[in-house]
């Protein structure tokens, strides 16, 4: 390794060039005046002494040269010529500088804002300290989630974690501090959520056992944009009171700002046990977090035991077919089918891009077909084949660093659409951007991608005959044996991977086709839907609500170019609502969690669905009238086999023989 000096001394000639070249001129002509002057005092004559020196101290231009090699980078400066030269081919040929740019912005382009999502979806670890200790109890085959009772009962009985806790959806809730409300989005958790996820707060602390009774005292952690919305980040919030739907909560902590959940939400409250039927139902998720050291395979064996020991205990309340819970690293569970449509999207991406090199490949050679001439030239002059590789590498490393800038500027304008269009949601810890990651995976596409053009090139110089190609006057893009099998080959490839996209991209049309045609047993056009949270503990009397959503309907009915409104307590095709219902004195035809919806009589005729038997709700059916209920044809199909629907009566809040006195409802009669 040179010392410093040195190469400071280097630097010096290298950034001061013209300053070296005149003093190395002067002192040339010093050493030159010296040995004339000595051959003068020989006796020589004056002009002939000048010859004579002249001659004694060599050729100029070498001296120069080795000059320069002994007190500067010679190769630094070679490779300076090499990028000049590159510069001046390349401005002399806009249209091909163009379109090779062009095309390898395309391909580099596309493949940085595809692997922008990946890196941010696949790649990144989650936020989290140790991630790969997160595990999801879910159960097996269904990957369900659990009751508390199988919470609760695991929970006890495992030893294989170090912590774990539960989890509800995020509802929506009004929340009221001082003058000031808002709804806002309230998950429900149990103790240790954050302890298990490993975060601490960043004011107070999480939730303790005492808060989770139904006789406690009522807690709430507030997230960081809550509280710096509302409470202008006061760092005095602890302890401050704020209601949530009527009921007071005290807030005992605020989240950090790097605080990620997959479940989005403005602020948690404890989840409490009280063993009702919601408590019993399948709609606990649970994370957990493996003892340092243990691996899944270990834990899992646990499980087998635990699973055991519960079917014992809960004899006669467990189904025959149980076959207890499993685990999953909550990575994995997170990016679930994702990870699969993303990689499918990445390959496309990368035969794009091989594709996009095939071309310019092409191009390339025909572009070398009409330089063959001056390449002969200049090996002919004594330019080694090393030299002339190393123009060719400049050359599309100059191509590859403007695709790649152009690549990048058509990522950063374009990655925000690419990630709308996506039609599944991305589990991403933060916001998907070109970060540092993705640039070195850019930078890494464009050295290869210079490479392999390189290596074309060189194949095909490689095999270039001198003598035939000095006694050319004139060559045709084309010539050549060697350049033409590798045209064809590239021709070939690029018709391969076209179609191999082309089938992949039909496949995915016709999917997606068949998807948009799916009969979903309502019409879809024109038909315009929005969500209004409604708060229960303010439209306790049903008559109220009745009121407050009939005025809605009359307003929206007068709106001009409305044909129909109606109303329903849940979308189609979003979310669950569901509850036990049996068949009126048919215990055997029992269904846990059937979907019920709760609509207004213009329903059916708004989404245009038919009445296959029966009718429809009309304006009579109020809650002074019978209640009634209307089935779909899959409910009617399993319970009336041989029968009529029509007229028998279903039982909502009743499973088994067994009524659940929380869910106060009549017969209803279809």
């Amino acid at each position: 390794m040179e010392p410093p000096g040195e190469i400071c001394r280097k630097l010096r000639v290298l950034l001061r060039r013209e300053d070296f070249d005149r003093d190395l001129e002067e002192e040339m002509q010093a050493h030159l005046e010296m040995q004339a002057e000595e051959n003068r005092a020989a006796g020589m004559h004056a002009d002939e002494a000048r010859y004579a020196a002249r001659r004694q101290l060599g050729n100029p231009t070498l001296l120069k040269e080795r000059s320069r090699e002994m007190w500067g980078w010679g190769w630094l400066e070679m490779v300076g010529q090499d990028v000049k030269f590159a510069i001046r081919t390349l401005r002399k040929n806009p249209g091909f500088t163009a379109i090779a740019v062009l095309t390898l912005a395309l391909g580099i382009g596309a493949n940085t804002a595809m692997y922008s999502v990946i890196s941010a979806v696949l790649l990144r670890s989650l936020p989290y300290p140790e991630p790969g200790e997160l595990v999801r109890v879910a159960h097996k085959v269904s990957n369900a989630d659990v009751s508390m009772a199988e919470y609760e009962f695991w929970k006890e009985h495992s030893t294989a974690f170090s912590s774990a806790a539960g989890h509800r959806g995020v509802g929506d809730r009004r929340l009221v501090s001082g003058t000031g409300q808002e709804w806002i989005k309230v998950m429900i958790v149990t103790t240790d959520f954050l302890r298990t996820l490993g975060i601490n707060p960043a004011l107070g602390r999480e939730f303790n056992p005492e808060e989770t009774h139904t006789a406690g005292p009522r807690a709430i952690l507030l997230t960081d944009g809550l509280w710096q919305r509302i409470f202008g980040a006061d760092p005095h919030v602890l302890g401050r009171a704020v209601t949530l739907n009527d009921a007071s909560y005290t807030i005992v902590g605020v989240l950090p700002r790097s605080f990620w959940f997959p479940q989005s939400a403005d602020a948690l409250v404890p989840l409490r046990y009280t063993g009702g039927l919601a408590d019993m139902g399948t709609n606990t998720q649970v994370i957990a977090r493996l003892k340092a050291g243990l691996s899944l395979r270990q834990a899992e064996a646990e499980m087998a035991t635990v699973t055991e020991s519960f079917r014992r205990a809960y004899a006669g309340q467990v189904a025959g077919d149980y076959r207890g819970l499993m685990l999953i690293p909550y990575q994995d569970w997170l990016v679930g089918d994702v990870r699969l449509n993303l990689l499918l999207l990445f390959s496309a991406t990368g035969l794009l891009l091989v594709i996009a090199c095939s071309n310019l490949a092409s191009l390339l050679l025909t572009r070398l077909a009409g330089r063959t001439k001056e390449i002969a030239v200049r090996l002919a002059l004594g330019s080694s084949r090393r030299r002339l590789l190393r123009q060719f590498l400049i050359e599309n490393l100059l191509l590859a660093a403007l695709g790649m800038l152009a690549g990048l500027l058509g990522a950063y304008a374009f990655l925000d659409g690419l990630v709308a269009l996506i039609p599944f949601d991305l589990p991403a810890s933060t916001p998907i951007r070109v970060d540092t990651a993705v640039l070195a995976f850019t930078l890494a596409v464009a050295l290869g991608t210079a490479f392999a053009l390189t290596f074309v090139s060189s194949i095909t110089a490689a095999r270039l005959s001198l003598h035939d190609a000095l006694k050319e006057t004139s060559r045709v893009a084309g010539a050549g044996t060697a350049g033409r099998r590798l045209r064809n080959l590239l021709v070939a490839s690029e018709v391969a991977l076209s179609a191999t996209l082309l089938i992949a991209a039909g496949l995915l049309i016709h999917t997606l086709y068949r998807l948009h045609q799916e009969p979903l047993g309502f019409r879809t056009r024109e038909l315009v839907t929005f969500e209004t949270p409604l708060e229960a503990d303010h439209h306790r009397n049903a008559t109220t609500l009745a009121t407050f959503v009939t005025t809605v309907l009359e307003r929206l009915q007068a709106l001009p170019g409305v044909r129909g409104v109606a109303a329903i307590n849940l979308l189609p095709l979003t979310g669950w609502s569901n509850l036990p219902t049996q068949r009126d004195g048919h215990p055997d035809q029992s269904i846990g969690g059937m979907e019920i919806r709760l609509v207004t009589p213009d329903y059916f005729e708004v989404m245009e669905i038919p009445m296959r038997r029966g009718r429809a709700f009309t304006g009579t059916d109020t809650g002074a009238s019978p209640p009634v209920a209307v089935v779909n044809e899959t409910l009617a199909r399993r319970w009336w086999r041989q029968g009529d629907a029509v007229g028998d009566r279903i039982l909502i809040g009743r499973f088994q023989g067994r009524d659940f006195p929380e869910i106060r409802d009549s017969q209803r009669e279809v």
